[in-house]
């Protein structure tokens, strides 16, 4: 055989091992493309089982890191704290909120550090100043807002808050409705809770500030205790050190309550000083923390009617809902039961219809 032809066997056999190459490199493509997308039963539950393990083992690694975590309260002591436990809270009782911890401010030691303050002698001074004193002029207002967690989460919000970070007079609110915060469901009379209030903070769409939370908790609980901080600033001039943290379990996506805690600076706490939990419930109603469904006690009695769900999405509809008559023919199941049999198993209302 001449060197000619050998040369051309070896290209045509280079070739085609490249045509296989990017063919085998195409089904894979496409393989995993189908592995996400997919609406068979089997697959996507082993791509779900799949996905949860995955993003549980960022979680895990996360939460082991702040389990070293120290808090100091007012009085100058540290005490080791673990990573939150809605275990340890109190149980709802009919009250908007619960005292924590004897109702004794305690904070992470870097919200001291932060706006200037050092423990001497049991008391809190600002750097320079003589002990037991904290001067205004050499506090440090600020505001620190913690990075969402590997489930989208808000988890800490914190402050020295003073004149200095609230809005300027005359200032309106902005709009914040383009968050949507982690279990946010349409339809469900969520509102969208700040963790610092915009009168206190200037901070409006700022999803590591927002929480979904229910009414009850939004402005029947946390609001008088804003407006307190608020007016006490105003009428003072002085600053308080504040703390507001969600509470989540497990790797639910709505919080069961968020945790307040404040305590005025310059008079150190006899103006303001309280830790208080407050309650993400509607007394009357059934809340699914994982996926945002909020079932009253009239829905709960609804009889069985015919429903269409969204096999894709998870979203059921009533069957005269423009949503339903979009759905694409292999994802359309229509299902005769009741609102909570539905929820149950996970799916979520329509929020337009409002099933």
């Amino acid at each position: 055989m001449s060197n000619n032809n050998k040369r051309n066997n070896r290209n045509n056999g280079s070739r085609s091992q490249r045509r296989l190459a990017l063919a085998l490199l195409l089904l894979l493509i496409l393989g995993a493309f189908w592995f996400l997308e997919t609406d068979n039963p089997t697959i996507s539950s082993i791509r779900d089982s799949f996905l949860s393990e995955e993003s549980g083992g960022q979680n895990g690694s996360s939460e082991a890191g702040d389990a070293e975590a120290q808090e100091t309260q007012t009085d100058g002591t540290s005490q080791a704290v673990s990573s939150p436990d809605p275990a340890a809270l109190p149980e709802y009782n009919g009250s908007h909120y619960a005292k924590i911890n004897g109702n004794v401010p305690a904070f992470p030691d870097e919200v001291y550090a932060r706006a200037g303050l050092v423990s001497e002698n049991g008391k809190w001074k600002t750097e320079g100043s003589k002990s037991g004193r904290i001067d205004s002029s050499r506090l440090v207002p600020y505001e620190y807002y913690g990075e969402l967690d590997s489930l989208g989460r808000c988890t800490v919000a914190y402050g020295c808050l003073g004149e200095e970070t609230m809005p300027a007079e005359g200032v309106d609110r902005g709009d914040i409705s383009r968050i949507h915060p982690s279990g946010w469901a349409k339809g469900q009379n969520w509102e969208r809770c700040h963790l610092i209030a915009w009168a206190l903070s200037d901070e409006n769409a700022n999803e590591r500030n927002l929480v979904t939370g229910t009414h009850y908790m939004n402005h029947d609980g946390m609001r008088p205790l804003e407006e307190e901080v608020e007016h006490y600033i105003w009428n003072t001039g002085n600053h308080v050190l504040y703390m507001a943290r969600p509470f989540f379990s497990g790797k639910e996506l709505v919080p069961r309550g968020v945790q307040m805690t404040v305590w005025s600076c310059e008079d150190q706490g006899k103006g303001m000083s309280f830790n208080v939990y407050c309650f993400n419930v509607t007394p009357g109603a059934e809340i699914n923390y994982v996926n945002g469904v909020v079932t009253t006690a009239e829905q709960a009695e609804q009889e069985a009617r015919l429903y269409v769900v969204n096999t894709r999405s998870g979203v059921f509809h009533y069957p005269s809902c423009d949503g339903a008559k979009s759905i694409y023919k292999k994802n359309r199941m229509e299902v005769t039961a009741t609102r909570k049999e539905l929820t149950d198993q996970g799916y979520i209302p329509c929020g337009y219809c409002e099933p």
